[in-house]
C-alpha cells in the first residue's frame, strides 16, 4: 500500500495494466494527460510546464537537496529556510487543489 501520493510512469500498456493491478492505491500513468498532478508533473518536459509547475519542481528539488546534504551541513538556518520551502510547497499544492 503506498503511505504517500505515488505517482509510476509507464509507457508500455501491458506493465502498466499489470502495475495498477499490483499497486491499485497509486496513480499508475501511460501518458502525461492521465497524471492527476498534469501542471506539476515532472514526466511532462519543463517547457511543457505551467509557471506554478516550474516554480514547484525547482522548490521541491531545492527541499530535497537540502534533505540529502542536511548530515554535511549541521546548519539551523539551513534547516529552517527547509521548513519554510516545504511550508510554501504545502501552500502551493492546496492552492493548486
Amino acid at each position: 500500500m503506498c503511505r504517500f501520493p505515488i505517482r509510476i510512469a509507464c509507457n508500455d500498456s501491458a506493465i502498466t495494466d499489470d502495475l495498477r493491478r499490483l499497486y491499485g492505491d497509486c496513480e499508475v500513468i501511460a501518458d502525461p494527460g492521465q497524471c492527476s498532478q498534469a501542471p506539476f508533473c515532472r514526466w511532462l518536459h519543463s517547457e511543457q510546464l505551467a509557471t506554478d509547475g516550474r516554480i514547484q519542481a525547482t522548490l521541491t528539488e531545492a527541499v530535497e537537496t537540502l534533505e540529502r546534504t542536511r548530515h554535511a551541513f549541521r546548519s539551523r538556518d539551513l534547516a529552517q529556510l527547509r521548513q519554510r520551502l516545504e511550508q510554501l510547497l504545502e501552500d502551493l499544492s492546496a492552492h493548486a487543489e
